[in-house]
């Protein structure tokens, strides 16, 4: 603060010491007036006084606002100060607090070494004391005395754990036929799909009845050599302007719905070479649609064949194929799509259950051919392994009917869906006299066996109850009885399936108070 009015005072004295010495150069250089310049030089001087005046009087504003700058910022960081002390205080305290809780945990600590030493020593000394009470009572040494004992102690825990694994067995059973259930239910229900029973005769509309004679020709030539060449069998007299096909082999009846439609259309004459000609456009033209068919289905279930132009052809010819009845390319399907559903469901590879599931009966689209006398689950094998399909899809897909253990779960899936969508009702064609036979053979067998006195059959032949006379059979011959009816049933019985069988022996015990 001196230093500032120290240079103060020292412009002052400056700037009077160059007004005199401005005179004195002024005067003695130049003639001018000593009044006029001293006039000025008195001007000057005023001005530089007042000039002083106004830096002394800002220096000392300045100074009196530095000063109360500096006492205000001298407050603010003693209180600051303050609470710093404050606060170290506190935690002063509470690191105080923690050291005496670290030192009494320490004790505890130790007493509690003390205390489980003193327990060891117990410990040892009671186990000392017991082994040599053993040792006197039975004979043995410590050693094997110690082995007898962990002996005694494997064979119990091994009996106890026999017995708790034989309850967990039951009670997996148990759980695993109920989660069974409700995985089928649940399957089924997210199937929705139309019956898919097939007729094995078509109809064709004409136009003109008198086309038929045409057609038939002069002493049935031309429909003898149709039959002949197609084997299927032509009705021309059922209704009017119809004609009706049936075939054993749909493909073969496909063919020959084409060829007569081209018949009915033709102009001119028709004789066996114009036959031949129709016949051999209605192959080419059901062969493309068979490529078509088997496009359109391997899109369907996402499998990524349909380049390999064989494999997708003998796929559509499923189309032209049923197995009581059921249109063997949706029973297909709904395998495919079940066996999907079911491996899913159980963390299986969906991948395998699905093409497994689809192809299971691929067989089928050629084991109507006289020249192959394969059964239709080999055929699927083969055809599989020819077009490249993995090891795992191909069991999956053939041992459906046990031709083969089922060694992967994705075999068994397949095998299920296979049941689930063949035994749907609606899914098979099957007459009433046929049923009735079935049931009446079932009833017939039942009977059969001696001890019996009613018995029903169920659940459209797949399932038999029957009672059985408490006098006559014991608990002990249920079992054993149970599995004679079953092998006598499978000898006399022709069905598709299972048939489970039920025996159910009821006993009542009176007596009288008196």
């Amino acid at each position: 603060m001196s230093e500032l009015i120290v240079n103060i005072v020292f412009g002052v004295v400056g700037t009077f010491t160059g007004a005199f010495l401005l005179i004195f150069v002024f005067g003695k250089n130049k003639a001018y007036d000593f009044e006029k310049k001293k006039g000025e030089s008195d001007s000057i001087v005023q001005k530089s006084k007042e000039e002083a005046d106004n830096i002394l009087e800002e220096t000392k504003a300045r100074t009196e606002r530095l000063n109360k700058e500096n006492d205000e910022d001298f407050e603010v960081k003693n209180e600051r100060l303050k609470k710093f002390d404050k606060s170290l205080g506190l935690k002063q305290s509470i690191l105080d607090k923690k050291l005496n809780k670290i030192k009494e945990a320490r004790l505890r600590e130790a007493s509690y070494l003390e205390e489980t030493q003193s327990a060891e020593d117990s410990i040892k000394r009671s186990e000392k004391e017991v082994m040599e009470k053993l040792t006197e009572k039975t004979g043995l040494k410590g050693e094997d005395l110690k082995e007898n004992i962990v002996k005694d102690y494997a064979i119990t825990l091994e009996e106890e754990n026999k017995k708790k694994i034989i309850n967990i067995e039951e009670n997996l059973k148990e759980v695993a036929n109920k989660k069974a259930q409700r995985i089928l239910i649940s399957t089924i229900q997210r199937l929705c799909s139309p019956t898919s029973v097939e007729s094995r005769s078509v109809v064709i509309k004409v136009p003109r009845d008198a086309i038929k004679g045409k057609i038939v020709g002069k002493h049935g030539v031309n429909i003898n050599h149709f039959e002949e060449k197609l084997d299927v069998a032509v009705v021309f007299n059922d209704l009017p302007n119809t004609i009706s096909l049936s075939a054993f082999n749909l493909v073969q009846r496909r063919i020959a719905e084409k060829a007569m439609i081209l018949l009915t259309r033709y102009r001119g004459s028709i004789d066996t070479r114009v036959v031949d000609k129709t016949i051999e456009k209605a192959m080419r033209e059901t062969d493309d649609e068979l490529y078509e068919i088997g496009k359109k289905a391997l899109r369907k279930m996402g499998i990524k064949k349909e380049n390999d132009k064989e494999f997708t052809r003998v796929v559509g010819r499923l189309q032209y194929r049923t197995s009581y009845g059921q249109n063997i390319m949706k029973h297909s399907m709904e395998v495919g799509w079940v066996a999907q559903m079911l491996g899913s469901e159980l963390g299986l590879n969906v991948e395998t259950c699905k093409v497994g599931g689809f192809l299971h009966d691929l067989g089928k689209a050629i084991d109507q051919d006289p020249e192959i006398q394969e059964t239709h689950d080999k055929l699927s094998k083969e055809l599989m392994e020819k077009f490249g399909f993995d090891d795992a899809s191909v069991h999956a897909a053939w041992t459906h009917h046990d031709a083969a253990p089922q060694e992967t779960p994705e075999a068994l899936i397949v095998k299920a869906a296979d049941s689930v969508s063949g035994g749907r009702p609606g899914a098979r064609q099957d007459t009433l006299e046929r049923y009735i036979e079935k049931m009446k053979a079932i009833d017939e067998t039942v009977k059969s066996f001696s001890g019996i006195k009613k018995s029903f059959a169920m659940s459209a032949g797949r399932e038999v109850r029957v009672y059985v006379d408490p006098e006559t059979i014991e608990d002990k011959e249920l079992e054993p009885m149970a599995g004679d009816i079953a092998r006598k049933l499978e000898q006399n019985v022709v069905y598709p399936g299972k048939i489970k069988v039920k025996i159910i022996r009821r006993t009542k015990s009176t007596e009288i108070a008196k």
